[in-house]
């Protein structure tokens, strides 16, 4: 009958262990940025590699409420990446700039903040893929006028040997700026994902990460313009 009473202690004693064990739940934005496919995307990378460093389990979130951490467009929380609007274009026939595009279709990644943007402002007919790699080939294939992305992201392609016939950049676009953080209400995972992010910028693992990521569309766009022969 003792033993009772001392299993009914441990089970208190080990309650706020069995708490902490429990997976983080995370909210990723709608946006995918630097998206190779229709499932792979850089957030998703660095959600996991997160998880890794702060050695705790992450589970995707299907909604931001009641999430412990959320990726995405915000104003506080430590920023891991800001991306900027610009689009890409044939050398020959593509537009000159961004007037140029009122009345025509121009490629971009489902769900991109930019969309309503640049139909407000210029006019364009938006035409959407399932993701970066997808829209750049769009452009290739004759689909639209250009692709609009990040500007890193285009600008880096632009340099490529395979885009040389699409690499015209227009101007950015700083007053569409999309400033991405890791939000969280807890205090402490607050304090531990700050320090892990300030880590990483110092050490250059974050930049690394957001290189290999646009390594990785440009890839994944070269694979799909080969097995489409449009390159």
């Amino acid at each position: 009958m003792r033993a009772l009473p001392f299993l009914a202690l441990l089970s208190v004693l080990l309650a706020p262990g069995l708490a902490c064990a429990e997976p983080l739940r995370a909210a990723l934005p709608e946006y995918r940025v630097l998206s190779s496919s229709e499932s792979e995307s850089f957030e998703p990378a660095l959600l996991q590699a997160l998880a890794e460093s702060l050695e705790e389990t992450v589970d995707v979130a299907e909604r931001s409420e009641g999430a412990d951490l959320q990726l995405g467009p915000a104003k506080v929380g430590p920023v891991y990446y800001q991306a900027v609007p610009a689009a890409l274009t044939a050398n020959q026939g593509g537009a000159v700039d961004w007037p140029q595009l009122r009345g025509q279709p121009f490629c971009i990644a489902v769900a991109s903040p930019y969309t309503q943007f640049i139909v407000q402002r210029f006019g364009a007919q938006p035409r959407e893929y399932p993701s970066a790699a997808h829209a750049l080939i769009g452009l290739k294939l004759g689909e639209c006028r250009a692709v609009v992305d990040d500007h890193r992201l285009l600008a880096e392609l632009a340099k490529l040997p395979e885009w040389r016939r699409y690499n015209t950049l227009l101007p950015a676009l700083p007053d569409a700026e999309q400033v991405l953080r890791i939000g969280t209400e807890n205090g402490a995972l607050r304090a531990r994902v700050d320090a892990l992010i300030q880590a990483w910028e110092d050490e250059g693992r974050l930049e690394e990460l957001v290189q290999f990521w646009i390594d990785e569309v440009a890839f994944q766009a070269y694979v799909l313009a080969d097995t489409l022969d449009c390159h």
